[in-house]
């Protein structure tokens, strides 16, 4: 990690420490052996990549979508699983065959399968907490690669049907994570929320380092 990651984290952690104590602090909520499920937004920030012999790619700040689960071990110890979409825009700068700068913008499609370890940090209903964990990144670049592929059917209500696509350029990546949140559990017992802080990197063979992205995400979520 760069210096500027430990200063982040270390800055986010003593706020959600902050928070955590200027509350009332109330009986554990006994998460022992209780699955979780959870959905919510989140935020990514852009960032820059650098590509070997190439020209670097700038991302901007984007929404995505986490879908998750969950096993608390003890009601300090948990794991957390799932999956993760985002719509990310790009810019870039290439050069054409005549040797020209060439301009090129779009939009890729990241989807990120992990899992965590969770350290929860107090008990109660507002319980600060840090974890880490690996993943595999999947990117759909949504440029082209080969010729259109085109399918026709007949269809009994609207006739003769036909249907095309293009193949796209794909791009997979091992991932891995650091993150630190805020969680309030409901008087319930049964549901929760959660603000969090993540700074994940994906490992991706043709750039040059690790690309770093910052994410901030907020879910709902219920334990059963």
């Amino acid at each position: 990690m760069t210096k500027t990651t430990f200063r982040s984290l270390g800055i986010a952690l003593c706020t959600v420490l902050v928070l955590a104590g200027g509350v009332t602090v109330a009986q554990a909520q006994d998460r022992e052996g209780r699955w979780e499920f959870s959905l919510g937004p989140f935020y990514q920030l852009g960032t820059d990549i650098d590509v070997k012999q190439g020209s670097p790619i700038k991302t901007d700040d984007s929404f995505g979508f986490d879908l998750g689960g969950g096993y608390n071990f003890t009601d300090m110890v948990a794991t957390t699983f799932g999956l993760q979409w985002a719509g990310v825009d790009y810019d870039t700068t290439v050069i054409d065959e005549n040797g020209d700068p060439a301009h090129i913008s779009g939009t890729y499609d990241s989807f990120t399968l992990y899992g965590n370890v969770v350290l929860n940090l107090a008990d109660g209903p507002w319980v600060p907490y840090v974890g880490a964990g690996i993943g595999w990144t999947w990117i759909d670049t949504n440029v082209p690669s080969g010729p259109p592929i085109v399918g026709c059917w007949w269809d009994p209500w609207y006739g003769y049907v036909c249907w095309g696509s293009y193949p796209t350029k794909t791009k997979n990546a091992f991932s891995y994570q650091a993150f630190l949140g805020l969680r309030y559990e409901f008087p319930n017992h049964s549901t929760f929320m959660r603000f969090e802080y993540t700074s994940q990197w994906m490992n991706f063979s043709k750039t040059d380092g690790t690309p770093r992205f910052d994410v901030f995400s907020f879910d709902f979520g219920w334990i059963f």
